[in-house]
């Protein structure tokens, strides 16, 4: 029979059994602490990486979720930096186990070993990305000089494969060297440890051959497949301690991160610029033309608003200019709130003073006064 226990301090001890990351773990007992490595299949990069999933029960990994934080250079050494969930985490809101670190090329081994079976059990196949020969510092030749590549963190904190000089990777050069990372992880996306098939990719068409095929699962996979995950199961094995340090790093690294694409304009904020300058320019033209009916009367009591308050209509245009020049300017620099302050502020200021001459003129017209062309246009 089953029987679930929590184990933590000595209740681990009495076991002989250390929790992979601390803490609370959920232990099942069988009576035997062998399984079969269900969805593994055999990967055409199995190796000695997977020797430490001996088939073991004592992990329930159904029940957590990671979070892939950010790839970043720690005591210059390149690791993606992750946070564990633990059982009720709600989409990765709470329960929180922790902050570790991993060498990025084991990290990226694991991900892309979970893929593989994440996509197997749907009926997919998952290709095998060209950068995981990178792993390690491998000898390339480009454009008749040799280099050295191996796969790291790029400044944005994903993944690269950078060019070195030596044989140890540990000079770094700035070269193009031909080589792209193809491994696409979703940082800051709560991933589940465990995913099963969905029932309707039991069977499905081919409509290459009309043939039914079979998702080929073990014989024991419904009971074992909750304690095997190829990415939290090697995180539990190849994992580093995060320290405060280290905590105060990746949350500096992440900060740094969203300071960067706040000070950058997204598409929809690029639309609405298009849209507010668009605006702008229909919104002077019409004021232009309206202002071109002016009455003389009303010309003149504006001219003598502006000299009281130590302006002349000379000084109109290269006002216009300046605030055209600092809309620009801002737009440049990302300095996002000036810019949707002196845009939008524009286009309010241009159509309240539309919506003001179209009155007056409306007035003027009732009473019968006579407009004078351009009446509005002259500058004193």
């Amino acid at each position: 029979p089953l029987v679930g226990i929590n184990i933590a301090g000595a209740a681990a001890t009495d076991t002989g059994v250390s929790p992979p990351f601390g803490g609370n773990i959920k232990r099942i007992f069988r009576g035997q602490n062998e399984r079969a490595l269900s969805g593994s299949g055999d990967m055409s990069f199995d190796d000695d990486f997977w020797a430490y999933d001996s088939g073991s029960t004592d992990v329930t990994w159904d029940d957590y979720s990671m979070e892939p934080k950010r790839c970043m250079i720690y005591k210059n050494k390149h690791v993606i930096a992750f946070d564990l969930f633990g059982k009720g985490h709600n989409q990765c809101r709470k329960k929180k186990q922790g902050t570790y670190l991993m060498d990025v090329g084991l990290f990226a081994k694991a991900y892309v070993g979970q893929k593989q079976v994440d996509y197997g059990l749907q009926g997919n196949d998952y290709d095998l990305p060209d950068a995981l020969d990178y792993m390690e510092c491998t000898a390339v030749e480009y454009n008749d000089v040799y280099y050295y590549a191996k796969l790291g963190c790029s400044s944005a904190g994903g993944l690269k494969v950078l060019a070195y000089t030596d044989e140890y990777c540990t000079v770094e050069v700035g070269t193009n060297i031909g080589l792209y990372n193809d491994i696409k992880i979703s940082f800051n996306v709560c991933q589940t440890c465990v995913s099963w098939p969905a029932e309707s990719t039991d069977d499905y068409s081919n409509a290459d051959d009309d043939e039914e095929d079979e998702i080929e699962l073990d014989d024991n996979f419904e009971n074992y497949h909750m304690y095997d995950s190829k990415l939290c199961g090697a995180a539990a094995q190849y994992q580093q301690s995060c320290g405060w340090g280290c905590k105060k790093e990746v949350k500096k690294a992440l900060s740094s991160s969203a300071s960067s694409s706040k000070r950058a304009w997204g598409g929809f904020e690029k639309f609405c610029l298009f849209l507010w300058s668009v605006t702008a320019i229909a919104l002077i033209w019409v004021v232009l033309k309206q202002r071109r009916m002016m009455s003389r009367e009303d010309a003149i009591v504006e001219e003598a608003a502006m000299n009281g308050l130590g302006l002349k209509k000379r000084h109109v245009f290269p006002l216009a200019l300046g605030i055209i020049f600092f809309v620009l300017f801002a737009m440049f620099m990302v300095w996002k709130k000036l810019t949707w302050l002196l845009l939008i502020g524009t286009n309010v200021g241009l159509f309240a003073h539309f919506v003001f001459l179209r009155r007056k003129a409306k007035k003027s017209g009732a009473g019968g006064d006579g407009y004078v062309k351009d009446a509005g246009l002259e500058i004193s």
